[in-house]
């Protein structure tokens, strides 16, 4: 075959590759935060209505595309970016056509350009200083005069940008607003995954953080939990082994006896937790039965949101809106333990914003032992704030609640010394560590906890028995990442997908049975994957 037929054939391949492209070619690029698209290729933005609901060009065909448009000049099926609707009134599907500008001036303003009470359609032309953009409108409903989508038209097709200079920056912190209510995980992480940040280290950092957080929901974070951990481990190897040869330390069942023996001694005690680690919540469940037997009546949660804490009192279990990190399952174990056992829960967050917020928060527990002598308070709250002296960011909420109360509280911090170890649990005094320099903290004790990251833990593993799900029941398991949860039926009959979860897991192993530890009772699974909310829910019942 002659080189001048080899280029001919390939040139014939590649139009007719381009010739298959529907659509525009760089819509695949399309980042939807909420109701704003994005689209970092073509430097484009626009600000839809928060009711539509932006869908995939893959719905479409793009033959009915062409009868629609056909009778337009400037722009093609080719030029299509994005495709809504809205389910509201007023009703209408939304289309946004993109191309490229070849000497048009600017225009300061979108324009309509064309309206049919025929068909119930719209068209919008905005000229950029390199794109030319047509946003065509069509209602689903009769609507002679138009009158809404022509307003609704006007604000979006002026919302359109395509210079990155004069464009709203997409930051990790708004995508995580936007898309952490959602019970779906594996999509929110994905969100993040995706979006179009500017790439720095700053910017990286963010991510991972949110990413951290949103996948501690939904497994044991082991994924981004070592790349958090290597570089302390490290760090604090050399002091880890000689911690382990000093006869002070306390292991596993001793250092629980220990931390119930100091805690009976005192109407306080705060252990702290990094959000990012359920293990953290495994150690709070275990504390709790101890800390009942010595006359602790009151639990005290950083997490738990404004107003909440009465909710949970009257029906004994949290759902979605106790508080975000609540919805991890063995905080949702760790709240369902406290109530079963007779604690009374209480939300200390500081909600009064002309005060410091640490300073808020201790006055709010010091108001619990103020309305009874009786009354001992287990405080669970986030890293540093169990601090009990003035450090050089200020005073922390330990440090506010001791000039307060004149309380010394029991300090637990299991968020600083990692580290491999032998034992499940070691209690390490203060006093053996708080010459190294990392480790200089003013709290009591420092736990190191290597606790099984498993909702067996929080569970009780005497409680439970083995239960085998043939996932093969399912259609279009075979390469799909399946988010598993399962939730107590009783719970999930009445607030469905804004309940907490017993357990929440992630398979990729479709073509194995899947293996879960129950207690006996009534559940509701739930599956979901990135694309579908919600591919199938069944029920089971477990019994003894």
């Amino acid at each position: 075959m002659t080189l001048m037929r080899k280029l001919f054939i390939l040139l014939g391949v590649i139009l007719f590759v381009v010739s298959c492209q529907s659509y525009h070619p760089l819509s695949k690029y399309n980042y939807y935060n909420q109701s704003r698209l994005y689209n970092e290729p073509l430097s484009l933005q626009v600000q839809y209505f928060g009711d539509v609901k932006m869908k995939s060009l893959k719905e479409l065909r793009s033959k009915d595309i062409k009868r629609k448009i056909d009778h337009f000049e400037g722009f093609k099926v080719r030029n299509l970016v994005s495709y809504g609707a809205t389910n509201v009134n007023p009703e209408y599907k939304v289309y946004l056509f993109l191309k490229e500008n070849h000497g048009n001036n600017p225009d300061t303003k979108g324009k309509l350009i064309a309206k049919d009470t025929a068909s119930n359609t719209v068209l919008f032309k905005k000229v950029t200083p390199d794109k030319i953009a047509y946003l065509y409108m069509e209602a689903e409903k009769l609507n002679n005069n138009l009158g809404s989508l022509i307003t609704d038209g006007e604000s979006i097709i002026n919302s359109l940008t395509t210079d990155s200079d004069v464009k709203e920056k997409l930051t990790y912190a708004k995508i995580f607003n936007a898309v952490k209510d959602s019970p779906n995980y594996l999509k929110a992480k994905e969100e993040i995954i995706m979006a179009p940040v500017e790439k720095t280290d700053a910017n990286e950092w963010m991510q991972f953080q949110y990413l951290a957080t949103i996948n501690s929901l939904f497994s044991d974070n082991q994924e981004y939990i070592e790349q958090f951990e290597s570089k302390r481990k490290k760090q604090l190897k050399p002091i880890l082994d000689t911690l382990l040869q000093n006869p002070g330390i306390k292991i596993n069942k001793e250092a629980i006896d220990t931390i119930s023996q100091m805690a009976s001694n005192t109407r306080v005690v705060m252990l702290n937790e990094n959000h990012w680690y359920p293990k953290h919540r495994v150690l709070a469940v275990k504390l709790l039965e101890e800390l009942k037997q010595v006359g602790y009546t009151h639990l005290a949660l950083e997490a738990l949101n404004q107003n909440q804490d009465r909710k949970i009192n009257q029906r004994g279990y949290p759902t979605f809106n106790s508080g975000y990190y609540i919805r991890e399952p063995n905080f949702g174990q760790f709240i369902r333990k406290a109530k079963e056992l007779g604690f009374v829960l209480v939300g200390y967050e500081n909600q009064n914003q002309d005060i410091n917020r640490e300073l808020g928060q201790a006055q709010n527990i010091a108001q619990v032992l103020e309305q009874n002598p009786d009354h001992k308070v287990f405080v669970y709250a986030g890293l540093d704030h169990i601090i009990e002296e003035e450090i050089k960011s200020g005073k922390r909420m330990a440090a506010y609640f001791k000039e307060l109360t004149g309380i010394d509280p029991l300090t637990i911090n299991q968020a600083d010394i990692i580290g491999n170890t032998q034992s499940e649990l070691t209690l390490v005094p203060s006093s053996q560590v708080n010459s190294y320099k990392k480790l200089d903290k003013a709290v009591d004790y420092f736990i190191i906890n290597n606790l099984e990251v498993s909702t067996l833990n929080s569970l009780g593993k005497e409680n439970l028995r083995k239960v085998t799900i043939n996932p093969q029941r399912f259609a279009a398991l075979e390469t799909e990442k399946i988010l598993i949860k399962i939730y107590k039926k009783s719970e999930y009959d009445i607030y469905k997908t804004q309940s907490v979860p017993i357990q929440a897991t992630l398979r990729t192993d479709s073509g194995n049975n899947w293996m879960f530890y129950l207690p006996k009772g009534n559940f509701t699974f739930h599956l979901s994957s990135l694309d579908n909310d919600e591919i199938h829910i069944f029920h089971k019942t477990i019994e003894k």
